[in-house]
């Protein structure tokens, strides 16, 4: 039998009583392992650790890099039945992960998609321990809206991965989903260990299951996000930066001024990853690790 823990690429820490897995790059250049800030990088939905290999192997030469899979997602143990992510857990869920490795400077957290909810929340909730935010391609919503109560998704998430999961339709079309899902190809290709991986998680009913409760309870975080906002404040130094393709299309274009607006009203600096798909980070690696280190060199200057 394959043994995950043996052949995985980083470290197990508890974290919220779960088996968390954590990849931690060390950082080789002349500041040494330590060097304040370190970079968390923080995957959207459905996403694993694999998805910032190029960035980390571009930022890990100078910089204290930390990738973690969420609960259900990548390596990590899921959560039990009875618990749904929220924002402030997961706000959490980041603090804890650099805690237990010993990191407790400031860090400069990297939010995708909707992991933007929780590197905002972050930076709200623990402001002494943030150097700056980078939220990519983020999620983002004013007024979150709701068609069927929150427990009917939930149980609704599990009925779909049982019958995926129990049918076999997963196993067959996990892989080709994430193909469909994300458009993103690394500048260099697919690496086979990327491949390999892929098509062992996309076939975990926990994976699955994960999925489907995060994106389904996603108007339930767009309010606690919004709540937390209501009763906190913002004043990390921020970049949010889009996506875009080079298409000029009508959805685009909207996708473009609705990234402009979460800049303005957090006072975050506006940024646009050119000839990007929604995980530019996999597109652009080199392009959205400048943005990452323009944040830790503003915090850098600031702290000398």
């Amino acid at each position: 039998m394959f043994n995950v823990k043996q052949f995985a690429p980083g470290q197990f820490v508890t974290v919220d009583d779960r088996t968390t897995h954590v990849v931690l790059s060390h950082a080789q250049g002349e500041d040494g392992f330590g060097a304040a800030p370190t970079v968390v990088l923080c995957g959207g939905l459905a996403s694993n650790w694999f998805d910032w290999d190029d960035c980390v192997r571009i930022l890990s030469p100078f910089h204290t890099v930390v990738v973690f899979d969420r609960p259900g997602f990548g390596l990590s143990e899921p959560l039990p039945d009875d618990r749904v992510p929220t924002v402030a857990d997961e706000a959490a869920r980041i603090l804890a992960v650099l805690d237990s490795l010993e990191l407790t400077s400031p860090a400069v957290i990297v939010g995708h998609s909707i992991a933007g909810f929780y590197a905002e929340a972050f930076a709200r909730l623990y402001p002494q321990r943030t150097a700056g935010v980078l939220l990519l391609d983020s999620s983002a919503e004013r007024d979150p809206w709701v068609v069927l109560p929150k427990p009917w998704r939930v149980a609704g998430a599990h009925l779909l991965a049982a019958v995926a999961s129990g049918s076999g339709l997963q196993f067959v079309l996990g892989p080709t989903v994430r193909r469909i899902l994300n458009h993103s190809i690394p500048p260099d290709g697919i690496p086979l260990e990327t491949l390999d991986w892929t098509r062992r998680i996309y076939r975990r009913r926990s994976y699955l299951k994960a999925a489907l409760i995060e994106d389904f309870v996603y108007p339930d975080m767009a309010a606690e996000l919004n709540e937390i906002r209501r009763r906190t404040r913002f004043e990390s130094a921020a970049i949010v930066a889009a996506a875009h393709t080079g298409r000029q299309t009508p959805w685009g274009r909207w996708w473009l001024r609705k990234q402009a607006r979460l800049a303005g009203y957090l006072g975050a600096e506006f940024a646009v990853v050119d000839h990007a798909h929604h995980h530019a980070m996999i597109d652009q690696p080199a392009d959205v690790s400048a943005l990452i280190v323009r944040l830790v060199s503003h915090h850098r200057s600031i702290d000398t």
